[in-house]
């Protein structure tokens, strides 16, 4: 009997967070509203302070927008990707390792099928995470001898995980939230 496996992980699906957007978008006209009251009520703002706030505002719109590109890139070439390999089997073994570095947190998922490793990372700021877009870490149910099926892009040290699939009676048998709830938390 063939077993149905419930989807995990999927980088080629997913949408792209709205409020780094709205932020980037509302910025400017929020700055020149503050600037039109206080020039209104005769207040001074100095010189500085307006270049500090544009130069800020002119630092961060190009990380939000290669952030942005970097997230549909990476789905874009998840959904095209033409020479995928899957491997099916029992997890050989697994370890997670979530360390804070920085201002980052590192987080890195590795795990092997059929003596095939895999590593899942992601990197996320520790602290104000909504203010540039990030995909969503999504916390792997890696299960001892789990039947687990792999999708992914690549050989040796370019492989790259597109999709992470488990049996679903291992996550009935395990208790296992449903992969919308299952994103780990920083």
């Amino acid at each position: 009997m063939a077993s149905e496996y419930t989807t995990v992980l999927d980088t080629g699906s997913g949408s792209l967070p709205a409020l780094p957007l709205i932020l980037m978008l509302a910025a400017p006209v929020l700055m020149l509203a503050c600037l039109t009251v206080a020039k209104a009520r005769r207040w001074h703002v100095s010189r500085p302070i307006r270049l500090a706030l544009w130069g800020a505002y002119a630092a961060y719109v190009p990380v939000v927008m290669f952030q942005y590109w970097s997230l549909w890139d990476t789905q874009q070439m998840a959904r095209n990707a033409t020479a995928m390999s899957i491997e099916a089997g029992r997890l050989d073994w697994s370890s997670v390792r979530q360390a804070p570095e920085g201002i980052f947190v590192d987080t890195n998922q590795r795990f092997a099928v059929n003596g095939v490793e895999f590593l899942y990372s992601h990197r996320s700021l520790r602290y104000l995470d909504f203010l540039v877009p990030e995909p969503d870490l999504v916390a792997l149910p890696l299960f001892k001898r789990a039947q687990v099926r792999v999708t992914y892009l690549g050989e040796g040290e370019d492989r790259r995980l597109l999709r992470f699939e488990i049996a679903t009676s291992v996550l009935d048998a395990n208790d296992w939230p449903m992969p919308e709830t299952a994103a780990l938390s920083n």
